[in-house]
């Protein structure tokens, strides 16, 4: 038994290194999106600043994206999918 929880444990971990590499790669991606976004914003107060608005409609628009990245030791990796251990099977 101590064998099938070390290949359960080695694949929780490979899933779990698999996630954090993708929440990384989201959150990098994410980042580069607020700087294009903010440079955007820019542009457009720019132009219609030069076109005489008195009031640029884009400065009234705020975005605040936060991530909120918790590292949990505890996760849950039940297969639900799985017939449950009360089925029997006739063979």
């Amino acid at each position: 038994m101590v064998m099938g929880t070390e290949r359960v444990l080695a694949k929780a971990r490979k899933l779990a290194k698999r996630l954090a590499d993708k929440i990384d790669e989201l959150s990098d991606s994410l980042e580069d999106l607020e700087l294009e976004f903010a440079m955007l914003i820019k542009t457009i107060d720019k132009l219609e600043s030069k076109q005489g608005s008195a009031k640029a409609v884009a400065s009234d628009v705020q975005i605040d994206v936060s991530i909120d990245v918790q590292e949990d030791d505890d996760f849950d990796v039940t297969n639900t999918s799985a017939p449950s251990a009360k089925v029997r099977r006739k063979f």
